[in-house]
């Protein structure tokens, strides 16, 4: 391995200054905070030339945060377009089996203290196989909002 290859730590460290020419290569400026951070991180380093305008509009003021919630990451949206298309089929599944059920007992089926509606259950079981990092109830929620 050649002194020129970068390292891990410079790849997703954030206080490295190659892991920041990366970024803003790819668009993403650091913040006035980020750049205090790689500055105190690096003090007897020399500052690399691509560094001197960040620094400059840093010093003016014209460095602001991105604001908002960053959007999602697109692997997600897919995983959330495909659990929400298993999620409606199981559902659809399960409504049928319970109407079938009960044409068959012609009663109604017992409800326990512990009885869970079948959309929630249904919603739980479709997070958890397409392991998306969200509660079930979120799930639910952003299916019905239409996001």
């Amino acid at each position: 391995m050649s002194s020129q290859e970068p390292t891990l730590y410079d790849l997703f460290d954030e206080t490295s200054f190659e892991f920041w020419r990366r970024q803003v290569q790819a668009g993403v400026l650091p913040t006035a905070e980020q750049l205090a951070r790689l500055l105190e991180a690096n003090p007897d380093q020399p500052l690399p030339p691509w560094l001197g305008p960040i620094l400059s509009k840093a010093l003016r003021g014209e460095l602001k945060a991105k604001r908002g919630r960053p959007p999602r990451e697109s692997s997600l949206q897919t995983r959330l377009w495909l659990a929400r298309a298993d999620y409606i089929w199981r559902l659809d599944e399960a409504r049928d089996a319970a109407r079938a059920d009960r044409r068959a007992e012609n009663r109604p089926i017992p409800k326990g203290r512990l009885h869970r509606p079948a959309h929630e259950r249904i919603a739980a079981e479709v997070v958890t196989r397409w392991k998306l990092p969200i509660h079930w109830r979120s799930f639910l929620n952003q299916l019905h909002s239409r996001k």
